[in-house]
């Protein structure tokens, strides 16, 4: 799949071991989630950004252990 098409569910694998998937698109935006490989790299990547506080959307779902089988 091409990056200028996003689906839902596209997973991607950066070249420091980053996992985004595309969790949905709308509107011409993308909704994506990352993981990664450690906390590290995530404050790497963060390191620039402004820091905006809790999301009330997300934080009002319920954990994983809600989502496992």
């Amino acid at each position: 799949m091409e990056p200028d098409d996003p689906q839902q569910a596209d997973h991607y694998q950066h070249g420091d071991g980053t996992d985004e998937i595309v969790f949905a698109v709308e509107e011409g935006r993308v909704l994506a989630v990352r993981e990664y490989p450690s906390v590290e790299a995530f404050a790497a990547a963060v390191a620039d950004a402004d820091y905006l506080g809790t999301h009330d959307g997300i934080a009002d779902l319920p954990g994983v252990e809600a989502f496992e089988e």
